[in-house]
């Protein structure tokens, strides 16, 4: 996993982390702990950490350097609640404000990812990377808004334009939108209709127009969230989050069972020093409450290979929440 101070891409969008601040602090620990964390020694660095707040608990310097090792060891939940604790105790101060921002976004929460920047800029004005990062949010949002739109009109010509733009702005060449456009014009299924069991003494009430077309909306932004979740646990070499966002029935394209895939996968992901994944052109096909597909380009580069595909996967809810079940490379770009 890329460290959180280092600029980093997710679902197609480039973060980037401030650097640790300078307050007065135990340099040896602090200094011993990046060397921990430098040779991945991560849970000696957490100890370390630990015990050296236990005599300092007020050392901002060296719990923002403990949210930086939870990030490394995928233990998002809690170095999210170190930075919301930084914010608290520190709130003069924008990097973890900046850094919250980040593991929201990573999880698709882009919201509450530009809430976290606002406050970083309300604090330090000037502090570049957080306006950079809050345009990069404000691109994630328009995207979504837009594929929403396009669910609910696909008929809309000027937000298929206005998607092409944004892709443009994440280099995508005017051959590959025209491709993806006529990909989206494809009209999605509608959803099954409700069928009520039999026998019964009153028919169930169908859904009317609105209410399909509210269903649909929101499956699509469900999708959509986890499609951006998992480019960006993969981007992030969060192999947990990578693997979580697919479903306990995934049918490997390779005919392997998901436990032997899942091994595979974990090695693949965690060998390259640094990997990004974009996703571009991103369509979104409702085909009822319990099916529908992502069809996008993958862009995928890594240290020691790159590649650009045409991708669909195939998702189904599991606990509230869209999960992978069939991935499939339908074309190489």
């Amino acid at each position: 996993m890329l460290p959180i101070n280092t600029r980093h891409i997710f679902a197609g969008v480039a973060l980037a982390v401030g650097a640790c601040f300078a307050l007065p602090t135990a340099a040896a620990d602090l200094a011993q702990a990046r060397q921990l964390i430098n040779e991945g020694r991560f849970g000696q660095a957490l100890a370390l950490l630990d015990s050296h707040l236990k005599a300092s608990p007020q050392d901002a310097e060296a719990r923002f350097t403990r949210g930086l090792v939870l990030v490394r060891m995928s233990r998002a939940d809690e170095a999210i609640q170190v930075f919301a604790d930084l914010t608290r105790d520190f709130p003069q101060l924008p990097e973890p404000y900046n850094n919250l921002a980040v593991l929201y976004a990573q999880r698709g929460d882009y919201e509450r990812a530009r809430d976290a920047l606002e406050a970083a800029l309300s604090t330090h004005p000037s502090y570049s990377t957080a306006h950079e990062n809050l345009g990069d949010v404000y691109t994630a949002l328009a995207t979504a808004a837009y594929n929403r739109a396009l669910v609910l009109d696909k008929s809309n010509d000027s937000i298929r334009v206005k998607l092409n733009l944004l892709n443009q702005m994440e280099g995508v060449s005017p051959e590959t939108d025209t491709d993806a456009v006529e990909t989206a014009a494809a009209p999605a299924a509608e959803p099954a209709p409700a069928v009520a069991p039999t026998p019964v003494t009153t028919p169930r009430p169908q859904p009317t127009p609105t209410q399909a077309v509210v269903a649909e909306g929101e499956i699509s932004d469900g999708v959509t969230r986890t499609l951006f979740g998992w480019a960006s646990a993969w981007s992030n070499q969060n192999v947990d989050g990578y693997l979580d966002a697919y479903h306990p029935d995934f049918d490997p394209e390779d005919g392997s069972t998901r436990a032997q895939w899942a091994r595979i996968r974990r090695a693949r992901v965690s060998a390259p020093d640094a990997i990004s994944v974009r996703i571009v052109e991103p369509t979104v096909e409702v085909k009822n409450e319990r099916e529908a597909t992502a069809t996008f380009i993958q862009v995928y580069e890594s240290d020691s290979y790159s590649d650009r595909v045409r991708k669909r996967l195939e998702m189904r809810p599991v606990g509230g929440e869209w999960k992978v079940y069939r991935e499939t490379v339908v074309a190489e770009l």
